[in-house]
């Protein structure tokens, strides 16, 4: 059933009218000469799902007398598509078809192909002799875009010739041609194909380092593949070649298919050079001269980390800015296991490079299910301070249960927060700026690809004051005390001297305390006495002659009682300025003025005076 409101002009025949129908997309059709055959494609948008029956209704606006020769190169017809789906009937639009659009050129065949290092000779079969004109596609092996060459004449029988190919490079090719009219044909079938192998263009670049293994000097050679383009060709090995300058004759060559070679030298220069070679021949040498007793030692790379991406390996590191600028790095790995290759253990290194120089390598094993083989032990604390923390943990060799993207340190406190990614060059490190007498957590937090999970957590508390504090309060405050116990001595001093002088006390002294004395009578002896001194006896003698003249008041008078002296001691000892040949002294003694002595001469000895009463 149909209304009018279903009904639109034909775009092609203007004396009919069709019912529209969203159910035919992209119709196109092809009309096949070889084959004289008809093909039509088209997108059926409903019930995709259900069987369907499909066939074409061919009409001309005349009478069709014979329907097996419509289709021809000069026919032109109307076609309308009929699809039974289920239990329900649809129809397409009415296409106009001009066979002679619509003729699709035969698949071309190719029949050979002649390869050199650049170029691929082609040649094909048209299957039909109107071909007008080709097309060649071509792409690398491994590569997923096609070039495309413009269209160029062609017969039946066809050739051209591809320049510009990559030396020693497999190639996938197909051809498609057009007859002087309708739609080109379907491409050919790929055919493969390999230009053929030269000499390699280019020298190797190659880099060097010397170390001493605690036996003899070692020196590694290291280079890098040449290019696919440099190569030119299947690189089937390298040659090695080294020699000690001054001795020609021990020069010595390698034939190796790795990347790196280590040999035992001397201290010495060598002259070193390397090739790359392939069924053609050898590449240009790179020729270097190595001074093995000088060792430049460029810094390994640090913070190494492996983990596993599905099938392959994700490497990680980090290299430290230095006056030698690193520009590359090289990359080495084995096998250390022969078990199934999801569970090999591999052995990866890596290499710093700077122009000829090489640095030593850093070496971390990982496997495809866990990614680096280390786990992280032995989380501790070392240090508190009053504003910072030291913690220090240690790596060893582990098969961890998942693989491990990176580990992280986290600090959190009532109002710090501090965070890092710890990995294997790192095994300690101080939180600073911390809050003195406060609590802090402290944690190693582990990621993998999905989620994160607690690896070893301690809580420490900060000091209140720390030795380097109680240092700058204690000597400020030991220095005031001084600098006070200074000044209180001067003052004292100066008060002393300006203020409070110093008054004589008598009774520091025999003659004050004799003074002082209230028992004893004052008289004066007058000596007119000689001195002798005999430098042969041990004790020191003075003779004294007494002339004495006594006051007229006084009769009797005792001598003063003498303290005691040790023996050897003098009351007055020989002077340093004693003149030989003179019985007096060069100084006069301190006192002149004696207690009044016996009336007969005596010796005073020792500094005693014998204790007798005096005689008229």
């Amino acid at each position: 059933m149909v209304n009018q409101k279903k009904l639109n002009n034909c775009k092609e025949q203007k004396n009919l009218c069709v019912m529209s129908s969203d159910n035919f997309l992209n119709t196109s059709c092809l009309y096949l000469s070889a084959e004289e055959s008809f093909t039509c494609r088209w997108i059926q948008t409903n019930n995709v799902r259900l069987q369907t029956i499909s066939s074409f209704i061919f009409s001309k606006v005349g009478e069709i007398h014979h329907c097996q020769s419509i289709l021809n190169k000069h026919s032109t017809f109307n076609l309308t598509i009929k699809s039974v789906i289920g239990q329900k009937t649809q129809f397409s639009e009415v296409y106009l078809l001009i066979i002679k659009h619509i003729t699709q050129a035969p698949q071309p065949l190719i029949t050979s192909v002649n390869a050199t290092e650049t170029s691929i000779n082609v040649t094909w079969n048209s299957r039909e002799k109107t071909v007008t004109k080709c097309k060649i596609r071509y792409r690398r092996l491994n590569t997923e875009s096609w070039t495309e060459t413009a269209d160029f004449p062609a017969s039946i029988e066809s050739q051209y010739v591809i320049e510009g190919l990559q030396v020693s490079s497999e190639y996938h090719l197909s051809v498609s041609c057009v007859l002087g009219y309708g739609r080109w044909s379907n491409w050919s079938n790929d055919t493969r194909v390999k230009t053929s192998e030269s000499l390699p263009s280019a020298a190797l670049s190659l880099s060097y380092y010397v170390y001493s293994d605690g036996k003899t000097q070692q020196l590694l050679l290291l280079w890098k593949a040449l290019d696919f383009t440099d190569a030119r060709g299947l690189i089937q090995g390298y040659e090695v070649s080294y020699m000690p300058i001054k001795q020609p004759s021990q020069k010595k060559t390698i034939h190796t298919t790795h990347l790196k070679v280590v040999v035992p030298v001397r201290s010495e220069e060598y002259d070193v050079s390397v090739c790359a070679y392939n069924s053609v021949g050898r590449s240009p040498y790179r020729r270097i001269t190595v001074n093995a007793s000088d060792i430049y030692d460029l810094p390994p790379v640090k913070s190494l980390w492996v983990y596993s991406d599905g099938s392959s390996l994700q490497i990680l590191w980090e290299h430290e800015f230095t006056m030698v600028n690193v520009s590359e790095f090289a990359i080495e790995w084995g096998t250390a296991t022969d078990r199934i290759e999801a569970q090999q253990t591999y052995v990866i290194g890596v290499f710093p490079i700077y122009e000829s120089l090489c640095g030593p390598s850093t070496l971390i094993s990982a496997d495809l299910q866990h990614g680096a083989l280390l786990d992280l032990v032995r989380f501790r604390v070392v240090n508190v301070t009053s504003s910072s923390v030291a913690v220090e943990w240690t790596w060893q060799n582990a098969n961890p249960s998942v693989s491990v993207l990176h580990y992280k340190l986290l600090l959190t406190g009532p109002n710090d927060t501090q965070s890092l990614t710890v990995l294997p060059y790192k095994q300690q490190h101080s939180f600073v700026h911390l809050r003195p007498n406060t609590k802090y957590s402290i944690h190693i937090h582990g990621r993998t690809a999905d989620r994160n999970f607690s690896k070893a957590s301690l809580d420490v508390n900060t000091l209140l004051l720390d030795y380097d504090e109680m240092m700058r309060f204690a000597v400020p405050v030991i220095l005031l005390l001084v600098l006070c116990g200074i000044f209180s001595v001067l003052t004292r001093n100066m008060c002393r001297e300006y203020f409070s002088p110093i008054i004589a006390n008598p009774r520091y002294s025999l003659i004050g305390r004799w003074l002082l004395n209230p028992h004893l009578q004052i008289c004066v002896l007058k000596l007119d006495s000689v001195f002798l001194l005999d430098q042969q006896m041990e004790k020191s003698i003075i003779q004294v002659e007494r002339r004495v003249s006594l006051p007229s008041d006084h009769e009797d008078v005792l001598p003063p009682k003498i303290p005691e002296t040790t023996e050897g001691t003098a009351l007055w000892k020989p002077s340093s300025d004693y003149v030989e040949n003179t019985q007096t002294p060069s100084i006069v003694p301190e006192y002149v003025d004696l207690p009044l002595l016996p009336h007969s001469s005596g010796y005073v000895q020792n500094g005693q005076i014998p204790n007798e009463r005096i005689a008229d």
